[in-house]
Order: structure tokens, then C-alpha cells, then sequence
């Protein structure tokens, strides 16, 4: 884009609008257009001016920040949606409203700058129709996504979820179980605690003692699978 980003600003608490227009105006590739107190002058202002970007609070009054995005996607040419709230409960659901980012209050300028970046850079470049593939995870007070194409396995650890992928480890919020549910024809069991990418596996291999390990593509360490799921996991590499 050689124009701002013309972006919208809403929520419900005045200083939380006026301090992320503020962070805004220092940076010359955005402009806001205005500020909105509730989701139906958003909705308004969308329909009338054609914003690039949502910076949007989830709990206001009326319709929710999550049933504005949803109904967003009506438009023709709906706008780009970034959230921006106190609450970290409902990343997944953000992110299923096709959300680019998830921030937490209060928001940084760094990280509300990471945000406009990834903003510009799906401008530049549409998402596909795989957009929708990822999962989302949190570090650091960031709740952030991941795309399933980036994943090489997950395993649960305690009441844990970790995601193990191209750019490190992370933990999810969701069980093995809702992801098996969620992605069958992506992520397969290999073990009561491990799903790995399907597209991930490259071989099986037996040890001496008789285990059967499966091997990644791109991790270096192999995985043990169960005796209860070897079946199936041969059965598929056969037929792929």
C-alpha cells in the first residue's frame, strides 16, 4: 500500500480509544479516520467509510466486539480486524472471527506497531483460503496464532498443550482431543499424549526393543508412537 491505512478506532472507554489513536498518529503509514463507543456506529462507519483496519474492544455495550467482527464479514469489502481487550478468554474465538492480532490491554506501542505490520503485510498479499488453519497460542501476555502448516506436533503435558512448530514451542489453550476433532484430515495421534502434522511424517521406524518411532520432517528427534495407534499411522503412510 503507498497510502495510510485508514483505520477505526472502537471502544467503549474513552482514554483506551484516545491512547491507541495517539499511538497511531505517530506512525505516518496510518491515519484514523474516527473513533466509535459502540458496535453499531462502527458498523455505520464501516459501511459509509470504508476503513482498512478495526482496532476493536470485545465487551461493550450491546453487540459484542466478537458479534461486530461476525457480521463485518457481510460487507462487500469488509475491513481487517485487530482486538484489542482486557481479556485473554477469547483469543480463539477472535481469531475464528478472522481476526489478524489479539492484543492486551493496555497495549504497548510496540506491540500495537507488530499488529499495523502484519495489517500492511496482508494487504500487500491476501490471505488464501486456508486463512482460517491455525491454532492460538499465549506467551508472554501475547496471545498470538499458528498456522498449521508451521506445526510439526503437539503433545500434552499435565493440563498442557504444547505446540512444538517452525518457530519454537508454545502452549494452547485447547485439549489434543478438540484439536484431533477440530483438524482431523491435518493432525493425526500417534500416542494418547502427541498429534503430529500429517504432512510432517516422513517415516516409521522400529528399535531394537521393539518400540516404533515416527520421524519428522523437520524435527530432529523422532516420536515414540503407541502400539494402540501403529495401526492406523502404517495404514496411513501406506496410502499416502
Amino acid at each position: 500500500m503507498t497510502r495510510p491505512l485508514e483505520i477505526v478506532v472502537v471502544d467503549d472507554e474513552a482514554l483506551a480509544a484516545e491512547r491507541l489513536a495517539g499511538f497511531l498518529a505517530e506512525m505516518t503509514d496510518c491515519h484514523v479516520l474516527a473513533t466509535a463507543a459502540t458496535a453499531e456506529q462502527a458498523f455505520s462507519l464501516a459501511q459509509t467509510r470504508m476503513p482498512d483496519l478495526l482496532l476493536l474492544d470485545i465487551a461493550m455495550p450491546g453487540e459484542s466486539g466478537l458479534d461486530l467482527a461476525k457480521r463485518l464479514q457481510q460487507l462487500p469489502n469488509p475491513p481487517l480486524v485487530v482486538f484489542c481487550t482486557a481479556f485473554d478468554q477469547h483469543a480463539v474465538a477472535a481469531f475464528e472471527a478472522q481476526a489478524v492480532d489479539y492484543l492486551l490491554k493496555p497495549v504497548r506501542r510496540e506491540r500495537l506497531r507488530e499488529s499495523i505490520e502484519r495489517v500492511l503485510r496482508l494487504k500487500r498479499t491476501p490471505v488464501g483460503d486456508d486463512g482460517r488453519d491455525f491454532v492460538a497460542a499465549s506467551f508472554g501476555g501475547i496471545i498470538r496464532r499458528i498456522a498449521l502448516e508451521d506445526i510439526l506436533y503437539l503433545h500434552a503435558d499435565d493440563k498442557y498443550t504444547i505446540v512444538h512448530h517452525r518457530g519454537g514451542e508454545h502452549v494452547l489453550d485447547q485439549s489434543l482431543k478438540d484439536l484431533e476433532q477440530q483438524y482431523p484430515t491435518r493432525l493425526l495421534r500417534i500416542h494418547r499424549n502427541c498429534l503430529v502434522n500429517r504432512a510432517q511424517l516422513a517415516e516409521l521406524r522400529r528399535d531394537g526393543e521393539g518400540r516404533i518411532w515416527a520421524v519428522l520432517k523437520d524435527s530432529p528427534a523422532p516420536l515414540e508412537v503407541s502400539r494402540r495407534c501403529a495401526g492406523e499411522l502404517k495404514d496411513w503412510l501406506k496410502g499416502h
